[in-house]
């Protein structure tokens, strides 16, 4: 068995394994387990000297063929009920439709499926993998301009709602106890690079260590009020109930207008979950504990 269709039976497994729902930490394993893989990909090929050499030197070896530069396969396309059109890609050849629209298979990377569905002169939605068995779609991602007033909020809303919480939660307790203003302002500086001069410093992160129960850690995290816009987090609250070392995130979010605070809790999936109105700031962490001893209770 070759390295590919060893990497193909670990995809098919895990496409099995998540056939009832995905994360998206699975969706995103399941993606890095295929970029360096190389699917089939059925075409049709134009009855012409091209194809007739190729049948020729297929019956004479048995082996795959290479395709010769003035090959033009053309990929089969599936169209869903909402009439979108997708690029169809198997694992094997077992996947194969057997009513088959296609006097060809290729190999194609990955990333020559990705690129096609995104490049393709007519519109492609994107990829869909073993589409009668599996039918896992990936829509490739189209970049767009966006303004700096944009790409503020959009880097905001990354670390706070995805980078951060899903630290907390898969890297343990060390990673938890360590995490501190300089820490923050990583997050952000690493959004930032060399897109846009960052507006914010280390000075304005605020985080403290709390042993507030003997049962309860919490990270007291308050974030910059510069560019804080709708949705943006005012403070995040993490906790770590040591009775089941399990992780918590809180979020104090701003509202619609500026004196509007919203409470949130993410789960370990990255769920967010509407708690109602904000506590006032002197009783947040009182609420938080209360909430995550109960959680937890029985």
């Amino acid at each position: 068995m070759t390295e590919n269709q060893t990497r193909m039976q670990e995809i098919e497994g895990l496409l099995t394994a998540y056939k009832k729902g995905m994360t998206p930490e699975q969706s995103n394993e399941l993606v890095n387990k295929m970029r360096d893989a190389r699917f089939i990909v059925p075409v049709t090929f134009p009855q012409d000297e091209t194809l007739a050499a190729m049948q020729a030197e297929l019956a004479r070896t048995g082996q795959p063929v290479r395709l010769p530069k003035d090959a033009k396969p053309i990929p089969i396309l599936i169209q869903n009920p909402n009439k979108e059109h997708f690029l169809a890609i198997y694992t094997s050849l077992a996947q194969l439709p057997k009513d088959a629209k296609h006097n060809g298979v290729i190999e194609m990377t990955f990333e020559a499926c990705m690129n096609y569905a995104k490049n393709a002169k007519s519109p492609v939605a994107g990829v869909v993998v073993n589409p009668f068995t599996n039918n896992f779609i990936i829509k490739p991602r189209m970049e767009q301009q966006v303004t700096p007033a944009q790409f503020h909020i959009l880097a905001r809303k990354n670390v706070e709602y995805v980078l951060l919480p899903h630290s907390i939660y898969t890297k343990g307790k060390e990673y938890f106890d360590s995490i501190d203003s300089e820490a923050l302002f990583q997050f952000f500086k690493d959004q930032y690079q060399n897109k846009l001069p960052i507006p914010y410093t280390k000075d304005d992160f605020e985080v403290m260590q709390l042993g507030i129960h003997p049962k309860l850690d919490m990270i007291h995290m308050s974030m910059p009020t510069k560019k804080l816009e709708q949705g943006g987090c005012i403070r995040v609250y993490a906790t770590w109930h040591k009775d089941v070392d399990r992780a918590g995130y809180y979020m104090i979010v701003r509202g619609e207008d500026k004196s509007e605070r919203k409470f949130l809790y993410m789960d370990d999936t990255g769920k967010a979950s509407d708690l109602g109105e904000a506590p006032v700031e002197s009783v947040e962490m009182q609420q938080i504990m209360d909430l995550e001893l109960e959680r937890y209770a029985n």
